[in-house]
């Protein structure tokens, strides 16, 4: 079993000697140039959690420089360590995040908030229970875990912290932590290629799971000892010879196998521990790659080797990078013995793993980081896929867990999590509303790409926008793929649906104002007519009138009620004042311009229509078109009623024309329409529609108000030019 890391030297008071552990740091670790941070990390978690220990008793302040230790193993910066010291103490004490980020500053204590978000994963295992929340809430740690490679390792420190201390804890939930250490802990470490802690977790939990078998294989490597010591012996001083012969620069060490891997063998080969022949190694370590093949060619001269056993992990590295040759080879007393060779930099990175590529990448330029940031989170899904290989997890849940999402990086390195299918439409507004909205292009990994591509994991996304751009209808398309996430999806309808309104309003509000100037309506009460008619506001109101819901004579018709009302309630009188007969404007009667007139309701003239003026009784002059069905059998030139009109075109006016519309059904007609009105400046009084379900045709009737017939021809043009419009007519009787 693995050994236990020395104790702590204590104060009389019985308090840890912080000095004392920071001098035996900074003699054994010279790449270490600062212990500021580190030094105030120990002196706060010692002040806040004094007195205070884990459920397994060991106090909050050792478990924090336990923690540290094995990350300064680990190789990695004081920010690191310092958030290793002070993560016990987190999870024991009321310490606040601002409190922490003012301490120990802002990396610090986002390094700290991610490892909290780990606690997570040891419900990895439970996969088959999970709910849809549960699920979600994995993917969310899987992204905290991918956004700082240095939170998963202290999260390995801690559980590696954790199984050390745990012997004397109740048997059931130590061999309950033991077999979570197997099932999530240990694997993470060999996906992410950190040797050095994933044999110390399976050696730690299988002695905690099975303590009978890892007694007997720890027996039987004691009584072992000296022919092991021995034969590794006789190997290593062969190959010493001929090693120098070969002017190969070396360094030979042997040792056991660890306890788990002989005990995984013993079971993949169905052998007992007698017939385990391989149970020490001999490790090379060389200068370079050319050496290794050297030092391998040497060996096979030596010694005959075992085909089945051999294995070129430089030429075909692990998926979790390692890299190094094994080779085995039947010994002089005819037995098996397990060669490792490796170089330098090789041995390195598998004891280390990403902890080594980490601080590669602190001494190379961004885009190096950027890539083993890509490299260290296919390496987490890999180990989420491992994970759920059990047969006892759902298909469905893995789907669910694995196969849904993608995990895409921004410019800075930021990581986001997209479902599956996503484009970087969708990646846009994930981010920001208006950076989707004004998005015109994208480069997935330096590359142009159109807006339809299909995101990846380990892209890296670079939106293209423009100063002034907004959405296009296109993109609402589900036939053209642009968007394919619903949070893009609901935030480009908005947009447009916010215009739409915007619009109604500005042009129900003109309509409405204009409605009441003609009816002499001044200051109306909005808040109570809107009331009326159940909108919450003015707004609401002007919006309807814009959309055609409600026509402006409606509205009138509510103002003049209320006028009526307020004018009983004050119990005044007003002097009716007969007005004298007016014209209408824009009209031009020959001999009789002081006339009385109105337009006829049934054929509704308007300027550009041939006209004439006919007296009716008590009313004035009727103006008609000459080819109204409700003249038509009368003869001008013999009704002495008739008169000759002419319209006044250097006194314009607004002239109410119905259309009718025919058209096959199409849900963005309507609004077609309405914007077509809007753009033209034309007024929409009322509109009515109604869709027979036999044949899918629309037919749409609406009045408006027009200046002349020239307008309103052009109207009916555009009109007609939208697509599956038939035809357009005007009603005139």
């Amino acid at each position: 079993m693995v050994a236990v890391k020395e104790k702590f030297q204590h104060l009389p008071d019985g308090s840890v000697d912080i000095n004392a552990w920071l001098q035996k740091i900074a003699k054994t670790h010279h790449h270490l140039k600062t212990f500021d941070l580190i030094n105030k990390a120990c002196h706060l978690a010692e002040s806040t959690s004094k007195g205070l220990t884990t459920f397994y008793g060991q106090p909050c302040i050792e478990q924090g420089l336990e923690m540290a230790e094995i990350i300064i193993d680990l190789k990695l910066d004081t920010e690191a360590i310092a958030a290793a010291i002070m993560t016990s103490t987190v999870q024991h004490t009321n310490s606040s995040q601002d409190t922490l980020k003012e301490q120990l500053g802002e990396n610090v204590q986002k390094l700290i908030s991610g490892y909290s978000q780990l606690n997570l994963i040891n419900n990895l295992g439970n996969i088959k229970s999970r709910d849809q929340t549960q699920i979600d809430r994995l993917r969310k740690t899987l992204l905290a875990m991918a956004s700082d490679i240095r939170v998963v390792l202290i999260k390995l420190a801690e559980r590696t912290s954790l199984m050390r201390g745990i012997k004397n804890i109740n048997p059931i939930e130590r061999k309950r932590l033991a077999q979570e250490t197997i099932d999530l802990y240990a694997p993470l470490a060999n996906r992410l290629g950190i040797g050095q802690l994933k044999w110390e977790l399976e050696d730690l939990a299988f002695h905690y799971n099975d303590p009978e078998a890892y007694k007997s294989i720890a027996k039987f490597l004691a009584e072992r000892r000296a022919d092991r010591e021995k034969r590794i012996s006789e190997i290593i001083k062969s190959l010493e010879d001929e090693l120098k012969k070969a002017h190969v620069q070396f360094e030979l060490s042997g040792r056991a196998k660890h306890i788990y891997s002989i005990y995984a063998k013993m079971l993949q080969k169905h052998l007992d521990l007698n017939h385990i022949y391989d149970y020490s190694a001999v490790r090379i370590l060389v200068p370079s790659i050319a050496d290794c093949y050297t030092t391998l060619g040497i060996i096979h001269s030596l010694w005959n080797h075992i085909e089945d056993e051999f294995d070129d992990y430089i030429s075909n590295p692990k998926q979790n990078g390692y890299r190094s040759i094994h080779t085995a080879v039947i010994g002089p007393d005819g037995k098996n013995m397990e060669i490792q060779i490796r170089t330098h930099d090789m041995h390195d990175e598998a004891e280390h793993g990403f902890a080594a590529h980490w601080l590669y990448k602190e001494k190379k330029p961004h885009e190096s980081g950027y890539e083993t940031k890509i490299t260290f989170l296919r390496q987490l899904l890999d180990w989420h896929k491992d994970v759920a290989k059990e047969e006892t997890v759902p298909n469905i849940i893995q789907q669910q867990i694995l196969e849904d999402r993608v995990y895409a990086f921004t410019p800075a390195g930021e990581i986001l999590e997209l479902s599956a299918g996503a484009t970087p439409l969708d990646f846009a507004y994930h981010i920001h509303s208006e950076l989707g909205h004004r998005c015109r292009g994208a480069k997935i990994n330096g590359h142009i790409v159109p807006l339809t591509y299909h995101l990846h994991t380990g892209d890296k996304v670079e939106i293209i926008t423009s100063k002034t751009g907004t959405p296009s209808r296109d993109w609402l398309n589900k036939e053209f793929g642009y968007i394919n996430t619903a949070r893009a999806r609901s935030k480009v309808t908005q947009w447009f649906r916010h215009q739409e309104v915007t619009q109604y309003v500005e042009t129900g509000k003109h309509t409405l104002e204009r409605e009441f100037a003609r009816a002499g309506i001044h200051h109306p009460n909005l808040q109570k007519i809107a009331a009326r008619f159940n909108f919450k506001d003015d707004d609401a109101l002007f919006a309807a009138i814009g959309h055609g819901m409600i026509r402006p004579a409606q509205v009138i018709h509510a103002a003049q009620s209320e006028q009526h009302v307020i004018s009983q309630e004050t119990h005044t009188s007003t002097p009716t004042i007969k007005k004298s007969p007016q014209k209408a404007i824009g009209m031009h009667i020959a001999g009789a311009d002081d006339f009385l007139t109105r337009i006829a309701r049934f054929c509704k003239p308007i300027p550009g229509d041939e006209i004439v003026g006919y007296i009716t009784q008590g009313r004035g002059v009727s103006i008609h078109r000459k080819n109204c069905n409700n003249i038509s059998n009368a003869l001008p030139e013999k009704d002495a009623r008739f008169l000759e009109v002419s319209w006044d075109h250097k006194q314009l006016n607004n002239y109410l024309v119905e259309l009718q519309i025919r058209a096959y059904g199409r849900e963005e007609l309507l609004k077609e329409i309405t914007m077509l009105l809007t753009n033209s400046k034309i007024d929409l009084i009322s509109l009515n529609s109604t869709i027979s379900k036999k044949n899918n045709m629309i037919y749409i009737t609406m009045t408006i108000q027009i200046n002349n017939l020239t307008e309103l021809q052009q109207l009916s043009n555009h009109i007609k030019q939208l697509p599956n419009v038939f035809d357009v007519k005007r009603i005139r009787d």
